[in-house]
């Protein structure tokens, strides 16, 4: 009875750790001026023996603070061809952007993928504040070799947009000088 429960428990562990994939995601930096470009990277690991038959996720964040400008996804492959076939355009939208959307060929065969980049998507900064990503688990979903939330809801991502200190800089340079001209004619 304790041979096949031990032999039961061993197949188990090893099945989700077949299964087991991760999913990061990056911005290029941690603080950014108004205006400037945010990048976010999308990279994924899978254990050996993973499948699945398509990736596809959708990344959430504030849009108040920022403006999405393009998102791409790399052409997924592996020697001898290709790993996923592009299935269309990436959907963007204020707040949002479609990051994943890709089938594989020959439906759901093992593949073993280790630090890919998937995917980057490009957001303008347009207002100070703290910005944090997560995957959208409910309008698009996220499928990525059986992982379907991405410590979701969670963020996943994290930067902070600040004034531009050079044009404070300068509006407080123009205001001193206004104090300075008044008192000259008094």
């Amino acid at each position: 009875m304790k041979r096949t429960l031990f032999v039961v428990a061993a197949l188990v562990a090893f099945a989700s750790a077949a299964s087991a994939a991760t999913l990061s995601v990056v911005s290029n930096k941690l603080t950014y001026n108004i205006g400037e470009t945010i990048t976010l990277t999308v990279t994924g690991n899978t254990a050996p023996g993973g499948k699945a038959a398509s990736i596809l996720g959708r990344l959430e964040y504030s849009a108040a603070l920022t403006t999405t400008t393009t998102a791409s996804q790399s052409q997924l492959t592996r020697a001898g061809g290709a790993l996923f076939a592009l299935t269309g355009v990436l959907t963007l939208g204020d707040g949002f952007a479609t990051v994943m959307n890709q089938i594989i060929d020959g439906g759901g065969t093992p593949r073993t993928v280790d630090n890919l980049q998937i995917s980057t998507a490009q957001l303008l900064a347009d207002a100070a504040g703290t910005v944090n990503v997560e995957w959208d688990a409910d309008i698009q979903g996220l499928d990525f070799f059986g992982l379907t939330n991405a410590t979701n809801p969670g963020t996943v991502a994290s930067f902070t947009i600040i004034p531009e200190p050079t044009t404070a800089a300068l509006l407080g340079l123009g205001l001193l000088g206004l104090v300075l001209g008044g008192r000259r004619r008094s």
